[in-house]
């Protein structure tokens, strides 16, 4: 049973289109309808096991029956050897007794023959069904052993399934809310989609021009967020670097569709799979808010800047502004 899974192709840092979506929710829905075939035919082996062992409970049962059948053809057969002893022939009780070897065969065929048609089927007929039951007994264990192999394949297949859907469900959630995160903006200045930079709950003012340490004047827009909530990439566009030192910690650079260089400083970590080149969508996941370079012991926050064209910055109040609220 194999199944091709998007989910295998793309990382939860991927590139997530409106297909992508659709994709990905034709395959959670294969998914599903596989991992119902799983579930009914484990059902079934397990009927079907639970046939088997009725079944060797009612041989068990015939078993006995038939135990208890050879005794009384046993003991039978005991009164008639006494019997013939009574009338002289004490060669035919030493053959009830059990005579081994060659000649003790023959003495008991002798005694066979001199038994009545009767006692002779009966004998035969509790021997016969003696050796059916003991072959019928061997056939339900292996089928049962049979059924158990299968029973353990079924709910390797069941568990697998149930593995890569719960995957595909996390690929699904992730698209799903991403795209709830996208903005379509044009303004004359801002054009494309663009999403907020920081999962809520967030605040932020218009703080550019304001003093720093130093001498200098603030160059972007502090947007204040929870330690390690979620940094999202502005816009589409890819990671053009990565750096962390300095005033600044831990920093990631995305390049934009829209020709502009968004920096993002003083986070904590990147996301799984983040890398220089990979390209990013508006709104997915590329980083952790965190209070590293000179932010350290502070309130944990994104010092947000935009470049356009990679030139000097400008102030990102107006561009976050309409993509956070």
């Amino acid at each position: 049973m194999v199944v091709t899974l998007l989910v295998l192709a793309l990382s939860l840092t991927g590139s997530a289109t409106a297909q992508d979506l659709e994709d990905v929710v034709e395959q959670r829905e294969e998914l599903e309808a596989e991992l119902d075939q799983a579930v009914a035919a484990w059902e079934d082996l397990v009927a079907r096991l639970a046939t088997a062992e009725e079944e060797l409970a009612q041989l068990e049962t015939r078993v006995a029956a038939l135990e208890a059948e050879a005794q009384e053809v046993n003991a039978a057969l005991a009164d008639r050897a006494r019997a013939a002893f009574k009338r002289g022939d004490g060669s035919m009780l030493t053959t009830m007794l059990g005579a081994e070897g060659p000649e003790g065969a023959l003495e008991r065929a002798q005694f066979l023959v001199a038994l009545t048609g009767r006692d002779r089927g009966q004998l035969e007929g509790a021997t016969n069904l003696k050796v059916q039951l003991q072959q019928s007994r061997t056939l339900l264990e292996d089928k049962a052993a049979e059924l158990a192999s299968l029973r353990e394949e079924m709910a390797a297949i069941q568990a697998d399934l149930e593995g890569r859907l719960s995957s595909v469900k996390v690929k699904e959630a992730e698209l799903r809310s991403r795209r709830e995160r996208q903005r379509t903006i044009s303004n004359g200045v801002q054009n494309g989609t663009y999403a907020c930079i920081i999962a809520a709950p967030y605040h932020f003012r218009d703080t550019w021009g304001h003093p720093r340490s130093g001498g200098r004047r603030h160059k972007g827009t502090d947007v204040m967020g929870q330690m390690n909530a979620q940094v999202y990439a502005f816009t589409h566009g890819r990671i053009s670097r990565l750096s962390n030192g300095g005033l600044g910690g831990i920093s990631v650079y995305l390049w934009g569709d829209d020709d502009v260089e968004y920096f993002y400083t003083h986070l904590n970590g990147y996301a799984p799979g983040v890398h220089v080149g990979m390209r990013v969508e508006a709104g997915q996941w590329i980083a952790l808010n965190g209070n590293t370079g000179n932010a350290r012991g502070g309130a944990p926050h994104i010092h947000f800047e935009i470049h356009p064209g990679g030139g000097g910055a400008v102030n990102p109040y107006p561009w976050l502004s309409p993509a956070c609220f």
